[in-house]
């Protein structure tokens, strides 16, 4: 269940990331910003596509993060308008819920394995203790009835013995 949800949510984030692609390349004029610009800002939205299709999704914080850096400073060196930049942030702050949403279910997931970890731990611990506890309850039954014998054996007449009455 889990993992189909993570297939679901990494195929989310590619579809989301490529339209970042296609919004830094297709929907710009040749005039809206250099061939490097949208190239450097390309590559930085592969690396978002690239981590988001491998579920690895603290990677893809990081390079969105840095996108969005990148993006920052294009607009502060003029080679983006703000209309553009605008475009981008909004695009980023959608895969940005994306992948906080993403992260948020593996926190779950790794949380509820690990209370299934500590509650196996706990069962096992019962059972051992359990064991333990049956172990000393016969080896105190064994003793008593060894103790019986005992007594049983010296309460007893030898065959030698005679009553002298």
């Amino acid at each position: 269940m889990i993992r189909a949800a993570t297939a679901r949510t990494a195929t989310v984030l590619t579809a989301t990331a490529l339209a970042v692609t296609l919004l830094l390349s297709g929907c710009a004029s040749p005039a809206a910003y250099s061939e490097e610009t949208a190239q450097n800002l390309q590559q930085r939205v592969l690396a978002v596509t690239d981590a988001a299709a491998t579920a690895d999704y603290a990677a893809a914080q990081v390079r969105i993060d840095e996108l969005r850096v990148a993006a920052n400073d294009a607009l502060a060196r003029g080679e983006i308008s703000e209309e553009r930049h605008a475009a981008i942030a909004s695009a980023l702050d959608l895969v940005e819920s994306d992948v906080d949403a993403a992260l948020a279910t593996e926190a779950a997931a790794a949380e509820a394995a690990r209370l299934a970890e500590e509650q196996r731990l706990a069962e096992e611990a019962a059972a051992t203790e359990e064991a333990a506890r049956l172990a000393e309850e016969a080896a105190a039954a064994e003793e008593a009835a060894k103790e019986q014998e005992k007594q049983d054996g010296e309460d007893k007449p030898e065959k030698g013995d005679k009553d002298d009455n």
